[in-house]
């Protein structure tokens, strides 16, 4: 049991004025285990210099 309740933390659950993308990326662990040790995500790359489409895009 935690000790505040359940998490809002999951990939499937976006908050509200976060991108879905980002989100997904960072809380669903199975997007990223078929990459090799040290090896970036193109689409985690292309949101940090591009911004996120909808939000910040540049």
């Amino acid at each position: 049991m935690a000790l505040f309740g359940k998490s809002p933390r999951t990939a499937d659950s976006t908050p509200e004025g976060e991108c879905p993308q980002c989100w997904k990326h960072a809380y669903d662990k199975s997007i990223h285990r078929r990459l090799g040790p040290r090896e970036d995500c193109p689409q985690c790359v292309d949101h940090m210099v591009n911004g996120c489409p909808g939000f910040n895009r540049r």
